[in-house]
Order: structure tokens, then sequence, then C-alpha cells
């Protein structure tokens, strides 16, 4: 009888936004592109701890000034205690407070990327979700449509409550209860007609072949794409288009929060029917055949833009540090691009368009700032302990 599938999978709830995926929508609603949408969520986020990132970096600029007036004299703590690494920290310690060196300057960056990180990790992972189970829900809808267009063109007399699919176009949110118990009774006769013998099972696999480019040209109308990217909720890697079903149900890149419930109601067969249409279709596919969603291109710009934007900003705050603790920030500025780089390739192209964005505008603003800053400290030599000096 060839692929006996139900016509008929359930759609499944849609997972509640988060407070954060919730701007996040009131954003996408206002743009209509989710690749813009994070462009823009990143750019306000930036605009907002903007003031944050100019009183850092001119604590920063203090901190160097004092840093300068210091090395003298922590090289002759480190000379006169020797192997008393102790005791030279503590005697660096009191320096330190006697200058007004702050530490808590140099480490706020990285305290505020992170909750910034966090807040939009939030926001991405809920409306994610959330839009993957809506693009299930419709791509459901689509095929259901599609059936009954596949089977009238197979010859199939197509009974006059859902006549109304004959033009072929479904459009997003149009399906209704009321067509799906239609559909469901249509499916039994078709189905009573293959035991029978009335419907062969040529006629029958034609049917749900038939189907296929419908929902092709649905998802291709109402895609989620960015630049070279196919689909944004899906990495820009070597990844499908469209999650697999295991994929799908399990919860990974991006599908998190369907609940065990309503992963029963998805239909394996009829996934992979919908996963065919849409993952090797001529007009919704990958750049290979089921494969590659992306390019690959946003795994390697945020690698090489975190990189440079913290090699710009090591200039700054390199020198306000203890020389014995720089060691460590050069090794951030080769973990961190790698760091990245897994994120981008294991989640969603959204997350790898913040990364992009975010770096890019860190660069831009450091840019800028940095010649601000030094001019305003050209003019006055920051010494906040006059002729400082150090005595054991």
């Amino acid at each position: 009888m060839g692929i006996m599938t139900s016509f008929l999978a359930s759609g499944i709830a849609v997972p509640d936004l988060n407070w954060v995926g919730k701007i996040v929508e009131g954003l996408y609603g206002a743009i209509g592109n989710y690749g813009w949408t994070v462009v823009l969520f990143t750019v306000i986020l930036k605009v907002i701890t903007l003031p944050l990132d100019f009183w850092q970096r001119c604590s920063a600029k203090k901190n160097a000034k004092k840093m300068e007036q210091m090395k003298p004299m922590l090289a002759k703590i480190d000379k006169a205690y020797g192997e008393n690494k102790k005791g030279a920290q503590a005697e660096k310690q009191k320096l330190m407070k006697k200058f007004g060196y702050s530490m808590f300057s140099s480490c706020l960056p990285m305290i505020v990327t992170l909750v910034i990180f966090v807040i939009m990790f939030s926001g991405l992972t809920s409306y994610t979700t959330h839009a993957n189970v809506q693009q299930y829900n419709e791509l459901v809808n689509s095929y259901h449509y599609a059936i009954i267009v596949s089977a009238d063109e197979n010859g199939i007399e197509v009974p006059e409550n859902l006549r109304f699919a004959l033009d072929g176009k479904y459009k997003s949110g149009t399906w209704t209860e009321e067509n799906e118990t239609a559909l469901s009774a249509f499916k039994n006769q078709i189905i009573e007609g293959v035991k029978t013998g009335e419907i062969s099972d040529e006629k029958y696999n034609a049917i749900l072949e038939g189907a296929k480019p419908y929902v092709d040209e649905f998802a291709y109308e109402n895609r989620e794409s960015f630049l070279w990217i196919k689909n944004i909720w899906r990495p820009d890697t070597w990844e499908s288009v469209i999650p697999s079903y295991n994929d799908f149900i399990n919860g990974t890149i991006g599908v998190a929060g369907i609940s065990e419930a309503d992963k029963v109601k998805v239909d394996s067969g009829e996934y992979q029917i919908i996963y065919d249409a849409v993952a090797k279709g001529e007009l919704s596919g990958g750049y290979a055949g089921e494969a590659w969603n992306g390019l690959l291109i946003l795994p390697i710009l945020s690698a090489l833009l975190s990189f440079l934007s913290m090699k710009i900003s090591q200039k700054t705050t390199q020198a306000t540090m203890d020389p014995s603790m720089q060691g460590g920030g050069k090794m951030m500025s080769i973990m961190m691009p790698l760091i990245m780089v897994v994120f981008v390739l294991m989640y969603t192209a959204a997350l790898g368009v913040y990364f992009v964005c975010n770096s890019l505008l860190t660069i831009i603003i450091s840019l800028a700032l940095t010649p601000i800053i030094n001019k305003m400290y050209s003019k006055k030599d920051v010494n906040i302990v006059n002729k400082a000096s150090y005595r054991r």
C-alpha cells in the first residue's frame, strides 16, 4: 500500500514567549524579517549600554595612567620580595589601593557582555522555538491543503466542502478545524478505496508525491531567509533547511520546549513527506540537495570579528592590568572566538547574526571613542596620588 501515512497530524501548541522573546516579537512585527530584527535588537542593546561602555573606557584610561606610574614600583616590589610571591602580591595590593587602581573597571566589560549575551540568548531561544513550532503547524496545514489539490489532479473526486482548496494556493492561517474534520473523512474515503482496490497503490503514492511541490512552494514563499541563509531558524552550516524528525521532537537546534504530549502528535511518516518537500524541494531546498542551509560565512565572520574586537580592546585594557595577569587576556583573545564558532555551528543562524553584529558594533564604537577619550586625557595627566612614590 505504499506510504501509509495519516494525512492528519494535528497542529501542536506553540510555546509561550518569555519577556525578551515578546520584545523580539514586537520588533519582528514592525520589521517583518527576523535577521534584521536581530540586527536592530543588537543595536538597541548597544545604544542602551553605550553610557556604561563610555564610563568603562574612561576608567580604563585612568587605570592605564595609574599603571604607567606604578610599573617601576611594581618591579621594585617583585625584586624586593623575590620568591615570596604571596608577600609581593599583598604589597602590590596596598600600592594599587594607594593609587586608587580599580580591577573592577577592567572586569566590567566581560560582566556586561555576559549579562547581555544571557538576555539575548534567552530571547532568541524563546522566539526560535516559538517560530519553529509555528512553521511546523503551517507546513502541516499547507500539506493537508495540497493533498486535496493532488487528489483532484489524480482523478479523485473532491467533496464540495473541500473544493475551496482547488486553487492550489494555501495561505497562512486559512486552515480550520472544520477543514481538518472534512479532510479526515476524505482521507478515510481514499484509504477505503485503496483497501477495496478502487484506488491503486500507485495512485495513492502519486497523491502523496503530488502534494510535495505545493508544500515546497508554500515554504519558499513564506521562508524566513536572511541574505545567503535559507532558513534563519537553522545554522549557517551543512544542516538541512528544516530539522529532521528526530531533531524536531528531541528539541535540538532551537526547538526545545515542545511538550511530550505534543511530540506524540507529530506523525513521523507525514513529517518525512513534509521534510522531503521542503529540504529537497526545487524552490526551498538547501545548497546541496537536502543539505547546506548556509555557507559557513557566519561562523567564520564571528571568529574573525570577535578576534579583531578583542585585539582592539586589549590595546586599552592591557595597559591597565598588572603585567603578571596580561597572559590571561591573550588567552581569552584566542578562546572567545573559538567558543563563538562552536555556538554558531551548533545553534541557529540568528545567534550568528547577533555575534557578528555585536562584534562589528564593538569595533566601530572602539574606533570612534578611543580618539575622543585619548584627547580628553592628553590634556590632563591623571595622577590621583600626587608625586606618589613607593616606600616599603
